[in-house]
């Protein structure tokens, strides 16, 4: 089992500095007016790549697709997850968490979740058959799940976006 310890760059950030209890580190960057980022994981670049009015998503660093997210319904928050031969599932636990759960032939392989339900800080605990990039990747997408509820529930900061640190 892997664990990453997510913590924001800052009090209204959803940006974050992550490390592994391995001791790899990473930085998780969301562009300002997209749904574009990027993942630096040690020395490694990868771009976070949305086609606009897209369901789909793909990690990819020097040219090549290490994973694939695909939204199917843009109302739920479940995505398909391909990444070499494995075919991952990514949903909410619950329409009332922020909480996500990582699938594989209905097996559960880890979750993502906050530390604490007033809070940006999470933890991604994830089965080691899963790579580092995509479990960040993964992280990614929740980040961004929680980052669009905030945006639509109109919430500025504070408690009710999640936005202590």
């Amino acid at each position: 089992m892997t664990v990453l310890t997510c913590l924001p760059q800052s009090i209204c950030s959803w940006n974050y500095s992550v490390t592994a209890d391995s001791g790899v580190t990473a930085s998780v960057e969301f562009d300002f007016l997209s749904e574009q980022g990027s993942i630096t994981l040690e020395s490694s670049y990868y771009s976070v790549q949305h086609a606009w009015l897209s369901g789909e998503w793909s990690l990819e660093s020097g040219g090549r697709v290490v994973a694939v997210a695909i939204k199917p319904n843009p109302l739920s928050r479940l995505f398909e997850v391909s990444c070499g031969s494995q075919n991952l599932i990514f949903r909410a636990e619950s329409p009332f968490t922020r909480a996500f759960a990582v699938e594989q032939d209905d097996r559960l392989l880890g979750t993502i979740q906050p530390t604490h339900p007033l809070t940006r800080r999470a933890s991604v605990n994830c089965s080691s058959s899963i790579e580092i990039p995509v479990q960040v990747f993964l992280f990614w997408l929740a980040v961004l799940m929680w980052k669009r509820a905030a945006n639509n529930s109109g919430a500025a900061g504070g408690a009710a976006s999640g936005a202590g640190r």
